[in-house]
């Protein structure tokens, strides 16, 4: 539902002409509420500028928040106590919790900070912990030559990891 509803408001944006050059904060009106979207460019600096603090906190008075995570390059629509199935990440065993830092967007029902292409670290805490490790459903691969006689079936199962969002939080604005 959270996706459907954020990208529904992102087909009528109009830009603010106050926003700084560097984070934008875009304004959107659905059919019964208001939907804010700050754009956060990778800064190389820790502090935030006033018109991220607010947005930062308009966001934090939210109840429930998700985020768009990228692990091994794939994007993962996440929320707090979601399993993650994922392909196999061979340097973790089991229990083992995992920061995830690389979020495209982090938003709730009415507010989203878009990254460019991440959103920067202070402004969120979102962790993770391998749960399982299972191999999945064997997987038939066939593979033949014409007019060779050449034949042959492989057969595999591939391994994934499953991650339980344990964590995900929304730091204060830190001025």
């Amino acid at each position: 539902m959270l996706r459907t509803l954020t990208r529904q408001c992102f087909g009528t944006l109009q830009r603010s002409a106050t926003a700084p050059a560097s984070s934008r904060l875009f304004h959107a009106t659905a059919a019964a509420h208001q939907v804010a979207t700050l754009t956060s460019a990778p800064s190389t600096s820790s502090s935030t500028t006033p018109q991220d603090a607010d947005s930062i906190s308009l966001l934090r008075d939210q109840l429930r928040y998700y985020a768009v995570a990228e692990i091994k390059n794939r994007p993962y629509l996440i929320t707090k106590n979601d399993i993650i199935v994922l392909d196999r990440l061979k340097d973790v065993k089991l229990g083992d919790v995992i920061e995830l830092n690389q979020i495209r967007e982090l938003g709730s029902k009415d507010y989203a900070i878009q990254g460019q292409p991440y959103v920067s670290s202070d402004y969120f805490t979102i962790k993770a912990t391998v749960i399982e490790q299972p191999k999945g459903k064997m997987v038939e691969t066939f593979k033949k030559k014409r007019r060779k006689h050449f034949q042959r079936r492989y057969h595999f199962k591939p391994m994934h990891t499953l991650l339980r969002v344990s964590e995900l939080e929304v730091k204060a604005p830190s001025a």
